[in-house]
């Protein structure tokens, strides 16, 4: 039944639920009360007559479903290798594998002797091959897919389902390929020069290759694909092949040094790394390898790690490399948001659009989109290459059209400076919002509030500034760097890892510890709702310190969150971390002034992690002047929520009063009306 409710691509309780008022639905074919099992056939024909699918649409998932449960008999390589052979076979002689007479794998051997006789495709893989069910399910399924490509395509997007999760390890989010693909325009560069000359020096199975390389029938290419692993080199070879492009308009090879000087685009996703074997230095060298060959007019697409947009001392190895990369060939940085590599979340990936020649009025520049703080979506996609491709055409022209997410930054500056390339460094160059229309807007606010409570009049004193001149900026990790350095103005320490059987759900209690963590920082519990037991707390965590009036608790675990702990002496549970503002740090914070500079962090969905370490914040000074302004402002701000909250507090508990007495018979309202 869940596979029936995948196959109609329902929720599992609609199936049940067809059963039961449909008398028409299958009955089951075996199995037992507890796991029925249905024939697929007349489903697929129920579901069809029904109009809840179409038979080109469910003939083809059917015979996925089927590979499916037939996936456990071979080893997944082996089966990957033995289907996309199969295919690639019908493809080649264009005529069914299973002709239902005897002899069907020996005759299918001498096929593939004939068509690879230099065994560089299939005949190894065929030859290999002793399920003699497997022949007929490719027919099926070539069938069901209307073509030799089509089926090739649905046996990859079902590779995990068919155990071969490695070859999908490397799999990108379609959105992020699909930005490759409008980056590398393919079409345009096809029209303007007759032909696309596509590369991929780490071509794995070819997904990102086969996506780049969608042109139109009329416009001929030639793809160029390195897969060091020979296995995967074949794999590819067979995609390829099945997808009419013939030989000579295509070459796989295995050798690492492949030559690129040729093709008009190349499109690379560097190698995954674990992080403790990662190296910027080597990412780096990579990426230049690769810029080292782009010929007059190529680009170069790359999606590396996020760590290429990190902060970088300038005059490191990998501050150098980047510097020379970036004045060199380097046309836009897009650092992208996490989640974009689904078989592995916590990597986080930035594209790298390298181009060996733009326009005169351009050199000296790059653009830098950071859109890391939200998630990937089509009309971000289409703003994004709408900015690059327009921007890195000659005669670019700035007033016709204006940057959506990217910037326009000085080479120089860029390469000089430590900073990381975040959506904090951009917001120091690009333009803010209108300042008149957000001061118009606190105007709207104020009358609103004032009409929600007339009694209490509230003048935000919020006008446009004179001289429009930016703070200082520093990192978190710089107020808080070196924990005996005298000159800091904030410090940072870690909460404790507190054992949740020591935990309560007993507000206001005396001889109790209040509880800060990721969820009362997070807004999911109250502030005070959770609690310790003094003495446990102290028998089982004698070296724990507790919070000190003020303090901040700031987490970016299960999701960005900062509150302030204004009671303080409370203990401050693991993940959250405090951060205290020294004697020095009160020229430029207060405590409720740093809670609100650090709540502009998020994540986005998909990824495990934040957009930004903590220590990668970028924090502004405020004058005394305006800091005394703004922590004035943010007193009133937390009264009123204070007012609110008591308010709807109040509100909900007299209507659940009013609900349960009248229910239970004990109480009555009143009519005043007379």
């Amino acid at each position: 039944m869940p596979e029936i409710a995948e196959l109609a691509k329902v929720q599992r309780p609609v199936v049940s639920t067809w059963r039961r008022r449909y008398p028409e639905f299958p009955k089951p074919a075996s199995g037992d009360h507890t796991h029925p099992l249905f024939d697929a056939a007349e489903i697929a024909n129920w579901l069809v007559k029904t109009g809840r699918a179409k038979r080109r649409d469910i003939d083809g998932d059917l015979r996925l479903h089927t590979l499916g449960q037939l996936s456990g008999q071979l080893p997944p390589r082996s089966l990957m290798a033995a289907l996309t052979s199969l295919i690639a076979l019908r493809h080649c002689t264009d005529d069914k594998l299973d002709d239902g007479e005897p002899g069907a794998l020996g005759r299918l051997q001498e096929q593939a002797a004939e068509h690879d006789p230099a065994d560089e495709l299939l005949r190894s893989e065929i030859e290999a091959i002793r399920a003699a069910w497997l022949p007929r399910v490719v027919d099926e399924l070539v069938e069901a897919a209307y073509g030799t490509a089509g089926a090739y395509e649905k046996v990859m997007d079902i590779r995990e389902r068919l155990g071969a999760a490695d070859l999908a390890a490397d799999r990108l989010d379609p959105l992020l390929v699909r930005l490759i693909a409008k980056l590398a325009a393919a079409a345009a560069r096809a029209d303007r020069h007759g032909t696309a000359k596509i590369a991929d020096p780490y071509a794995g199975t070819g997904d990102l290759l086969l996506e780049v390389s969608r042109l139109r029938d009329d416009q001929p290419m030639h793809l160029t694909a390195c897969c060091t692993d020979p296995y995967l080199a074949r794999l590819t070879r067979r995609r390829l092949s099945v997808h009419d492009l013939h030989e000579g308009d295509f070459s796989v090879g295995t050798t690492p040094g492949l030559s690129l000087q040729q093709a008009d685009v190349i499109v690379a996703q560097l190698p995954y790394r674990a992080g403790e074997e990662r190296s910027v230095n080597d990412t780096f060298a990579l990426m230049s390898d690769l810029s080292a060959d782009l010929r007059q007019g190529a680009t170069a697409i790359i999606v590396a790690s996020a760590d290429t947009t990190a902060a970088l001392d300038p005059s490191s190895p990998a501050g150098r490399l980047r510097s020379d990369l970036i004045k060199d060939a380097t046309k836009a940085i897009i650092r992208l948001p996490g989640g974009l590599v689904p078989f592995r979340p916590g990597y986080e990936v930035a594209l790298w659009v390298l181009n060996s020649y733009y326009g005169d009025d351009l050199k000296g520049n790059l653009l830098v989109a950071d859109i890391s703080d939200q998630p990937l979506t089509d009309g971000i996609v289409d703003a994004l290459a709408i900015d690059i491709l327009t921007w890195r055409e000659p005669g670019y022209d700035p007033d016709a059209h204006r940057l959506s997410y990217a910037v326009q930054l000085p080479i120089a500056a860029v390469v000089r400076s430590s900073r990381t390339l975040t959506p904090r460094y951009l917001n120091l160059t690009e333009d803010p919002a209108d300042p008149y229309e957000q001061v118009a807007r606190s105007l709207d606010l104020e009358r609103m509030l004032q009409e929600a409570r007339p009694g209490r009049a509230m003048n935000l004193h919020i006008e446009v500034s004179g001289t429009r001149s930016r703070p200082r900026t520093e990192t978190l990790g710089q107020l808080t760097k070196g924990a005996r350095d005298k000159g800091n103005l904030l410090s940072m320490r870690r909460g404790t890892r507190v054992d949740a059987a020591l935990i309560r759900q007993q507000p206001g209690r005396a001889d109790a510890y209040s509880l800060i963590g990721p969820q009362e920082a997070c807004g999911r519990s109250r502030l005070g709702s959770r609690v310790v037991d003094r003495l446990e707390f102290e028998r089982h965590y004698p070296n724990a310190r507790r919070s000190l009036p003020g303090d901040v608790v700031i987490t970016t675990v299960p999701e960005p969150g900062v509150i302030v702990d204004h009671d303080g002496y409370s203990v401050i549970e693991f993940p959250a971390r405090v951060l205290r503002i020294s004697e020095l740090g009160r020229e430029h914070f207060t405590s409720r002034v740093l809670a609100a500079l650090l709540s502009r962090s998020s994540r986005t969905a998909g990824a495990i992690r934040p957009v930004q370490r903590l220590e990668e914040l970028w924090l502004p000074l405020l004058s005394p002047a305006d800091l005394h302004r703004l922590d004035r402002l943010l007193v009133e701000l937390d009264e009123r929520r204070r007012l609110a909250r008591i308010e709807l507090d109040a509100l909900a508990e007299l209507g659940q009063i009013a609900a349960t007495g009248l229910t239970d018979g004990t109480l009555t309202l009143a009519d005043h009306s007379t």
